[in-house]
């Protein structure tokens, strides 16, 4: 636990120290408040900000979690890693979240833990995503407002080869041990059953520093 929270700590002072911020648009904005920026509209120019802002953030928030995941792969298997991502892996999301002044979730239809359960909207857009990979077309990262006005990056978490020992189908991929403990630690577990490449949840990052007036882009 020593050695998770260390690695934790060091990729909270890299992203920190990187400083990424949302540049300011030339859009006219209005300051409420030091922590909340006032746009009309989503324009083209802060939506093009918020697209390459929302990449480095979910890289990061990536980085976070994998870098975690694999020592705790190499430290005791997936069985450990299991383990491991029941007990660290929100709380790493939410120390993101923290320290990058912004929402970071992971959200699922198919959810694991039943606070990454998607809600309201995520579904529609979540099922776009779906109708796309059904047609054959390449997923693409969006900027939606939410309800209360903030601006959400969504983009598609796919479901790699690495990820079948525990989200693939029980007994095959899903080792009998791994199987058996996701059952005690997810009782109602729904993220099995995956293929490689299928679309398996979002990541969903809120620019809450930002409102949008006009909710319609």
């Amino acid at each position: 636990m020593k050695n998770v929270l260390l690695v934790v700590i060091s990729t909270l002072f890299l992203i920190t120290s990187c400083g990424h911020q949302v540049k300011k648009s030339n859009t006219a904005e209005t300051t409420i408040d030091p922590n909340m920026k006032v746009f009309p509209a989503l324009n083209d120019s802060l939506h093009k900000e918020l697209m390459v802002q929302g990449a480095i953030l979910v890289h990061k928030a990536m980085f976070g979690i994998k870098s975690n995941l694999l020592e705790a792969m190499k430290k005791g298997g997936p069985k450990y890693a299991l383990e491991f991502c029941n007990l660290e892996a929100i709380p790493i999301t939410d120390s993101l979240a923290d320290t990058l002044k912004v929402g970071v979730k992971r959200i699922a239809k198919k959810y694991r833990n039943p606070d990454n359960e998607m809600k309201g909207a995520e579904n529609k857009i979540y099922k776009e995503y779906i109708m796309n990979y059904i047609a054959g077309q390449p997923p693409k990262t969006r900027v939606e407002i939410d309800a209360n006005g903030h601006p959400v990056y969504y983009k598609l978490i796919d479901v790699k080869q690495e990820c079948l020992v525990c989200h693939g189908r029980p007994d095959v991929e899903i080792p009998s041990d791994v199987a058996k403990r996701i059952k005690e630690l997810y009782p109602n577990d729904l993220a099995t059953d995956f293929a490689v490449g299928q679309p398996r949840g979002m990541w969903a990052i809120t620019f809450n520093d930002i409102l949008i007036q006009n909710k319609k882009p």
